[in-house]
């Protein structure tokens, strides 16, 4: 399972951590006007009409899958519309080397079909 671990809120932007089995995977980020709720996430990837290209789509009964929520590139809050944004590092409220994150995301969400959404503890 993977575990989305929201540790700060800077501005607009909440950022966190992926993890896979206790491992850490890329550095997250969201539009705090717009996140999903902590729970428990079904994970599945499709072809992503906006994008065009294989995404994880992220869902559960509160957030349909028609809604559209995926995990996908992105530097700055602002590309966020309720998705989780991922890149391999972070300077300041942004992501860098996104790309590869939404890659290597992208790939290990084809075995892997939760996540869980939690704020840290602290």
């Amino acid at each position: 399972m993977l575990v989305l671990i929201r540790e700060s809120v800077s501005g607009k932007a909440v950022q966190g951590r992926l993890f896979l089995n206790d491992t850490f995977i890329a550095y997250t980020l969201e539009n705090a006007d717009k996140v999903i709720p902590d729970g428990v996430y079904s994970i599945e990837n499709s072809v992503s009409p906006k994008f065009k290209r294989e995404l994880p789509l992220v869902y559960n009964k509160d957030v349909p899958a028609k809604r559209g929520v995926r995990i996908h590139v992105g530097n700055t809050y602002k590309e966020s519309s309720a998705c989780v944004l991922v890149g391999m590092g972070r300077k300041g409220d942004k992501l860098i080397e996104s790309a590869p994150a939404e890659t290597m995301v992208t790939m290990l969400c084809r075995n892997v079909k939760k996540m869980a959404i939690v704020e840290a503890v602290g």
